[in-house]
C-alpha cells in the first residue's frame, strides 16, 4: 500500500499530518534573510517553475514570515543526514523547504511541483528525503545524430524534474562533430550546435544543479575529426588507413587533439571532462590475444620509445590518457574514461584520480578491480543502461550466435532487478548469466552512481520525438534507483501508473 506521497522518486520519510496545503493565487516564495544570497537564484527558478506549472503569480521576499498559501524556503536544516542535495518539507498552511544548501531547497521544490502537479490540495505531513548516489543522469549521443539545443534544454528541464544532476554530451563521433569550433571549423558537421545554444544550454543547466559532462571520444572514435585530416589517421603496415583512429604516435597527432580538448575546455566551465578512450582498436568479438596491433608497428615502437622495454602497444594509449588527464588537471577539472580503455598495459598505471565509467564485462577491468586501483567508478553498464536506437555497432555488425544483445533492455529489469552497485555488462540477457552480474558493496561510497545511456548507432532508426517518448520509462526508473529510496511499489506495472500520474514539467 503507497503510504507516501506519489513522487518519482518516492520520499525517504514521510510522517503525515492533518490538513492540507493550498497555493495562493499570488504566493510568496518567502527567503530567510541570511540565505538571501545563496537562495536568489534558486528563489527565483522556483517562482519561474511556479507560474509555469500552476499559472499562479508568485514573487520572491525576504520580507516577513510565510502566511496560508506561501513558500518559505531557509537553509538552516543543520542536519548532516541531508547532504548537499536532501532538504526537508514541512506542509501545512504553508510549505516550508529547509536544506543544507541550494540544491536541496531546489530539489524540495520538485517535490512539491511534483504534488501540486497531482492536485490542488497536498496532504500535511513532513518529509526529509535525500539521494544515495552523488551522480544520477543521463547521458546523450549527439556525436551520431544531431539533437537541437531546444531538444536538449527539454531533457534538462525534464532530468530537473526527476531530480536527476548529471548530463552527459558525447558530442564527437565517427558519423559527427556537433559543436562549433572556432580553431578548427573543418570538423563541424553541418548539424551542430553553436557555442552560444551550448551556454544558454550550459545556464540552464547550473540553474537546474545540473553539472553537464562534455566527452570528445579519443584517441578512437575520432571519424568526424579526421575527414579533413587524413595525414594523422592511423595506418597499418601496408599503408592503409583506419579512418576513424588517431596516429597518437604522431607529435602534430597529440598537438591536434590537444587544441580541441582546450578549446572545448574553455566553453565547459563543469569539474569533468570525458575522453572516452574505449574501442582504439576493436576487439569484438574478443579474440585470444586482444586486437590486432601487429598490423601497426608504430604503436608498439612509441611505446617503447615513451615507456621502456616492457612496454605492451596498450601502454601507448594509457600514455596518452594518463597526458590528457594532466591536461584538464592542469585546467581544475576530473577526466572520466570509459572502462574497457584500461586494460592491455604493462609499463603504464592509469592515474588514480581518473573517474571510470563501467560499461563492459567483454574486457577492461571489472568494478572491484577499478576501485582497487583507487579510482571512484560509475555504473554505466550495457545492462540496462544502453538505450540504443539502432542494432548495437550500427547495421553492419554480426553477433555470434552465442551472444545475444539486447539494443533496448525492457525498463522493467532497470526498476525491479537492478541497483547501481549491481553492474550488467553486454551478454547479460533478461537473467541468462552469459557472464555473470558483478556487484560491489552497496554502500561503496566510491560508487558515484548511474546514468541512462541514449545510443544512436543508426541514426535513422528512431526521429529525436520518438527517442524522447521512448526514454520516459528508463528515465524514470534511473531516477528511483539511482536516488536509492525505497520504492513506492514493487513491480514495474504498478510504477506504470505512477509515471503517468507524476508526469512531467
Amino acid at each position: 500500500m503507497i503510504t507516501r506521497p506519489t513522487t518519482i522518486p518516492a520520499l525517504r520519510e514521510w510522517v503525515a499530518t492533518s490538513g492540507a496545503f493550498t497555493l495562493a493565487p499570488s504566493p510568496r516564495v518567502v527567503v530567510r534573510p541570511g540565505d538571501a544570497g545563496a537562495l536568489e537564484a534558486t528563489g527565483h527558478t522556483i517562482v519561474e517553475d511556479l507560474r509555469a506549472a500552476t499559472g499562479a503569480s508568485p514573487v520572491v521576499t525576504v520580507d516577513g514570515e510565510p502566511g496560508a498559501g506561501d513558500l518559505r524556503l531557509d537553509l538552516t536544516a543543520d542536519d548532516d543526514e541531508l547532504g548537499a542535495e536532501g532538504y526537508r518539507l514541512d506542509v501545512g498552511d504553508h510549505v516550508t523547504i529547509s536544506a543544507n544548501a541550494p540544491a536541496g531547497a531546489f530539489y524540495g521544490s520538485r517535490t512539491l511541483l511534483q504534488l501540486l502537479g497531482q492536485s490542488d490540495r497536498v496532504s500535511a505531513g513532513t518529509a526529509r528525503d535525500w539521494p544515495r548516489y552523488p551522480e544520477r543522469g543521463l547521458m546523450v549521443d549527439i556525436g551520431r545524430k544531431a539533437f537541437s539545443a531546444e531538444w536538449l534544454a527539454a531533457r534538462i528541464e525534464e532530468m530537473a524534474w526527476l531530480k536527476l544532476n548529471l548530463l552527459h554530451l558525447h558530442f564527437t563521433e565517427n558519423m559527427g562533430w556537433r559543436i562549433a569550433s572556432d580553431g578548427h571549423p573543418e570538423v563541424v558537421s553541418e548539424e551542430h550546435l553553436t557555442k552560444g545554444e551550448v551556454r544558454e544550454l550550459l545556464a540552464l543547466a547550473a540553474r537546474r544543479h545540473i553539472t553537464v559532462v562534455p566527452e570528445i571520444d579519443a584517441p578512437g572514435h575520432m571519424g568526424a575529426a579526421l575527414r579533413a585530416h587524413p595525414e594523422l589517421q592511423l595506418r597499418d603496415n601496408e599503408g592503409k588507413a583506419k579512418p576513424n583512429n588517431l596516429d597518437y604516435t604522431l607529435p602534430e597527432a597529440r598537438q591536434y587533439l590537444v587544441e580541441l580538448v582546450e578549446e572545448y575546455l574553455d566553453l565547459f566551465p563543469g569539474p569533468y571532462w570525458h575522453t572516452g578512450a574505449d574501442e582504439y582498436l576493436l576487439n569484438f568479438p574478443p579474440r585470444p590475444g586482444g586486437p590486432d596491433y601487429g598490423a601497426y608497428p608504430q604503436l608498439h615502437a612509441y611505446a617503447l620509445e615513451h615507456h621502456g622495454p616492457d612496454a605492451t602497444p596498450k601502454d601507448g594509449i594509457l600514455g596518452l590518457v594518463n597526458e590528457l588527464n594532466a591536461l584538464v588537471r592542469s585546467h581544475g577539472r576530473t577526466l572520466r574514461v570509459w572502462n574497457d580503455g584500461l586494460d592491455g598495459g604493462h609499463a603504464v598505471t592509469p592515474d588514480p584520480d581518473i573517474v571510470v565509467e563501467w560499461w563492459v564485462d567483454l574486457e577492461g577491468p571489472s568494478p572491484s578491480e577499478v576501485l582497487a586501483a583507487g579510482h571512484r567508478v560509475m555504473n554505466c553498464g550495457y545492462f540496462p543502461t544502453y538505450y540504443i536506437n539502432g542494432f548495437p555497432g550500427g547495421p553492419d555488425v554480426t553477433l555470434p550466435d552465442d551472444m545475444p544483445m539486447l539494443p533496448k533492455p525492457r525498463a522493467k529489469e532497470l526498476y525491479q532487478s537492478w541497483a547501481p552497485h549491481r553492474f550488467h555488462g553486454p551478454i547479460f540477457l533478461e537473467g541468462r548469466n552469459l557472464a555473470a552480474p558483478q556487484e560491489i558493496a552497496a554502500d561503496e561510497e566510491r560508487n558515484l552512481g548511474a546514468k541512462l545511456h541514449i545510443w544512436n548507432d543508426d541514426p535513422s532508426a528512431a526521429t529525436v520525438e520518438e527517442t524522447a517518448a521512448g526514454i520516459v520509462p528508463y528515465l524514470r526508473a534511473m531516477a528511483q534507483q539511482a536516488w536509492g529510496s525505497a520504492p513506492l511499489v514493487a513491480s514495474f506495472a504498478e510504477f506504470e501508473p505512477i509515471i503517468a500520474e507524476v508526469g512531467g514539467p
